[in-house]
């Protein structure tokens, strides 16, 4: 099994990866805070604890080895940071009214080339649509491999929390 480390670790390599290749990304996450995120060359298997907005601690691993999870993850729509136009805007607002007229142009928008968050500032679009990110109940249904990985991963996580802030992860385990 892969050595885990602090997510304050692992992210910056994940950001620095997608930044370089914005293209073949998937996100799936849980609501306990497990995460996998593929690659178009890695995958990465995350434990986050929320600390506040936009904060987190945690564990996370980069997965060694192919397998049938993520081949079947890499057949869902990339994830990504695609710019919208006006246009677009009024169209998904249509769409709330009527869902079938923005069923189209939500998989015209995900099939556009994402954005590198480095390009970010030189683009003169002012929206931007992040994802998708899928979501499950849990990993476990995954893999063997996955489930085994995500218990590591949950004591890691609390271990990191613990050591980086034992006051607030008192009130919590």
């Amino acid at each position: 099994m892969p050595e885990a480390e602090p997510v304050e670790d692992v992210i910056p390599r994940i950001l620095e990866q997608y930044s370089e290749r914005p293209r073949g990304w998937r996100v799936l996450h849980t609501p306990l805070g497990d995460m996998l995120v593929v690659g178009p060359t890695s995958a990465y298997q995350l434990r986050l604890i929320p600390l506040g907005p936009g904060k987190f601690t945690g564990a996370g691993v980069e997965l060694d080895e192919e397998s049938p999870s993520i081949d079947r993850m890499k057949a869902t729509p990339e994830y990504g940071l695609r710019s919208l136009t006006n246009t677009d805007i009024e169209d998904l607002i249509k769409g709330i009214e009527n869902p079938e007229i923005s069923r189209p142009k939500i998989a015209e928008i995900i099939k556009r080339t994402p954005i590198p968050p480095s390009d970010l500032a030189r683009q003169k679009a002012k929206h931007y649509l992040s994802g998708p990110v899928l979501t499950r109940p849990d990993l476990t249904s995954l893999s063997p491999d996955i489930t085994k990985i995500q218990r590591s991963l949950e004591s890691q996580a609390e271990k990191v929390f613990r050591e980086k802030y034992p006051m607030r992860s008192g009130m919590f385990f």
